[in-house]
């Protein structure tokens, strides 16, 4: 206990100076006994869409993908193009959100990435990362949207996001990252990213073009290299596709299934084959329609 003997009277403002000084010690000294650790690293919050999965009559994205209980509760992005040595495994208990529209419902596994203000083919930090039905990227732990990087100091640095069969997409510039939460909306037109025609442009919202399927970070429908084929052989050599059905549906969590909903289609309704075509055909870049246009411009 502090006691304070005043043996004379003293004038108010002498007075007021000494309580003053009293309480900025006792206020310095709750701060001292405060932990600081909480402060470090950048926390971020990201948006993106995949079209694939993109139904514009509920504004989401479907979540096939965890109803039928497919997502991989490792993260699935260990080998190339993409060699992410992360550790990251999903919470079971995050699948339970119930199908029908839900924004929160887990849709599949992302690649969320720093890049190096001074090169932004360098990358500064990784983590995988749920995605919601609402484009709302989320930690696959916890379920919290707000994204932390401990081990990364403050400044600028180019954002992107990365899915197996998606093209993936960078900020035009560097983001200035900090402990307090930013926002980055790749769903959004309106906020820049690297390349020409990077993302599918449909009315107020910017969609992740599907159809990499060889993750060449390219769609291409006909010609060298190009998805279709994959996509087509992939069927065809389904252990279970004994006839070589070209309409065989092949169950699984694989990157043909490019509309994510569970099942990899190379001819007959909800083909996954119809968006190369399409895509390749209705980007913006290929106004004469080319057949072996190659589709990409993500700028990483």
């Amino acid at each position: 206990m502090l006691k304070v003997f005043l043996k004379s009277p003293v004038s108010a403002a002498t007075l007021f100076i000494f309580i003053s000084f009293l309480f900025c010690s006792l206020a310095q000294a709750v701060e001292n006994s405060q932990p600081k650790s909480m402060q470090v690293g950048v926390n971020l919050q990201v948006r993106a869409y995949l079209q694939g999965p993109y139904e514009a009559s509920t504004g989401f994205m479907k979540d096939n993908l965890r109803s039928r209980g497919l997502i991989p509760q490792q993260q699935p992005y260990s080998s190339a193009p993409f060699l992410y040595a992360g550790t990251e495994t999903l919470n079971r208990s995050l699948t339970s959100i119930s199908l029908g529209g839900d924004a929160n419902a887990l849709v599949d596994w992302v690649l969320l990435e720093l890049r190096s203000t001074n090169s932004p083919a360098v990358v500064v930090a990784q983590k995988a990362v749920g995605l919601q039905a609402d484009g709302d990227l989320m930690d696959v732990q916890t379920g919290a949207t707000t994204l932390a990087f401990l081990n990364v100091s403050a400044g600028d640095y180019y954002v992107s996001v990365r899915h197996r069969n998606h093209l993936g997409v960078v900020s035009a510039s560097a983001q200035a990252l900090s402990f307090m939460t930013k926002l980055v909306d790749f769903s959004k037109p309106s906020v820049a990213v690297m390349g020409q025609n990077s993302r599918l442009l449909t009315g107020n919202l910017a969609l992740l073009w599907a159809g990499d399927i060889n993750q060449d970070k390219k769609v291409i429908a006909n010609g060298v290299g190009n998805d279709s084929n994959v996509l087509i052989s992939t069927v065809l050599g389904a252990s279970g596709n004994s006839a070589l059905n070209t309409s065989y549906k092949l169950a699984g969590y694989v990157p043909s299934d490019l509309n994510l909903d569970g099942d990899s289609v190379a001819v007959g309704p909800s083909n996954d084959n119809t968006l190369i075509h399409s895509n390749v055909l209705t980007s913006p870049a290929n106004p004469n329609l080319i057949s072996n246009f190659i589709l990409g411009g993500n700028g990483y």
